[in-house]
């Protein structure tokens, strides 16, 4: 993609701070992890990760989690089939799952926590006379439950509605080392031989959050995504003592680099012999996992109003919000930047769009526009205000 037509092109049909979604990017992404892991496991996006790639995901996934009331209701609205959902998340409430299971009923997969999220399960599913998959999640954190309580669940006739599919495990994301994944499939398996000899029940199904780490920034290199580390990874799964079906669960491998963050130099000045640009985006809605006060050099790629040759300048450059906190990156080397020029920070197809302080200051709401070779650019999201959300209402 020429990101100078791009940004000129999201400058015109949405005006900045704007989001870019780069389609053809994303499908590549999907089909080389999915080349490198092999054809006999399951690949599923975790749409927490970038809700608007949700239905651009079903050309390429195999079932989406969801992980909230509120991203059940994305699905809902785009008409997603119930047989490409795993219900997931912390925090099931029975008024929220008899809506889920009014949609879903037994096509959907869903994932028990605790005792206490299987007794909502277990309720829920009995009123509607349905007997639904039912992932065990293996604690790590807040998450899931320990081994124990997993087979007393196992042992107990308390919940004759929901029907043992199988394991969910995640630990975590930005996980860079072979190492810890290799402590942890060790677990499961071990884990999994204890079932079957405590319990008698075989798991069937392995649900698999890998958390693969990602090069976010200037001079970091791909570990674990290389094609080296996913055939090694891929080889870790092989060898284990059980043989089930795999499904791994990932996001950030999958979208991280098919975004871009497009926002205007509003303001330059010198400070202090320091060349400060405030743009018109900010850390509100702009995040990278691991930076710390833009200390670290994203990949970034300026848009001119006019090409003009100068030596290279060294620039800070911030959001507009008030708070000193807002450093997008702190230092920057490039030739002149001039008001009015584009900045485009990539990477950002994971989390940025929505994981930031949206809200702060009352800000707007950037438009997110979509691109591919087939359909060039398509508008997904006007600029949106957020002030009335923070306005209260007086009766």
């Amino acid at each position: 993609m020429d990101k100078q037509k791009m940004a000129v092109e999201a400058e015109k049909r949405l005006t900045t701070p704007a989001y870019v979604f780069d389609l053809d990017r994303f499908h590549r992404r999907f089909q080389y992890l999915k080349e490198n892991l092999g054809e006999n496991m399951n690949v599923n996006y975790c749409m927490k990760t970038n809700p608007f790639l949700t239905r651009e995901s079903l050309m390429d996934t195999d079932r989406i989690e969801v992980c909230s009331y509120g991203e059940f209701l994305i699905c809902k609205e785009l008409k997603i089939d119930p047989k490409r959902l795993l219900i997931s998340g912390v925090l099931k409430k029975p008024e929220d799952m008899r809506e889920i299971f009014q949609y879903c009923k037994d096509e959907a997969i869903y994932t028990a926590e605790s005792p206490g999220q299987a007794r909502v399960l277990q309720m829920v599913a009995k009123e509607n006379h349905l007997f639904v998959n039912v992932y065990y999640r293996l604690h790590c954190g807040q998450f899931g439950m320990d081994e124990n309580t997993i087979i007393e669940l196992l042992g107990s006739e308390d919940y004759p509605n929901l029907l043992f599919y199988g394991i969910h495990y995640f630990t975590g994301t930005q996980k860079h080392k072979i190492s810890k994944h290799a402590k942890e499939i060790k677990k499961l398996d071990e884990f999994f031989e204890r079932i079957k000899g405590e319990t008698g029940k075989e798991v069937l199904h392995l649900e698999y959050g890998t958390g693969f780490g990602v090069p976010y920034f200037a001079n970091q290199e791909e570990t674990i995504t290389n094609p080296e580390g996913l055939r090694e990874f891929r080889q870790l799964l092989m060898a284990m003592k059980w043989k089930g079906k795999i499904s791994l669960e990932m996001g950030r491998a999958i979208a991280y680099d098919c975004g871009y963050y497009i926002v205007k130099a509003m303001d330059i000045k010198e400070t202090a012999g320091k060349n400060i640009i405030i743009c018109d985006g900010g850390i509100h809605q702009m995040n990278y996992d691991g930076q710390l006060r833009g200390m670290y050099k994203p990949h970034i790629t300026v848009v001119r109003k006019k090409q003009r040759l100068s030596e290279k300048k060294n620039y800070a450059i911030y959001g507009s919000l008030c708070t000193t906190n807002d450093v997008l990156v702190s230092e920057f080397a490039s030739e002149e930047i001039s008001e009015g020029d584009m900045i485009v920070f990539e990477r950002v197809g994971a989390y940025s769009v929505y994981e930031g302080m949206s809200l702060f200051l009352s800000h707007e709401l950037p438009g997110i526009g979509f691109y591919s070779e087939e359909d060039g650019f398509v508008v997904v999201r006007k600029q949106q205000e957020s002030y009335r959300i923070n306005t209260p209402i007086y009766e």
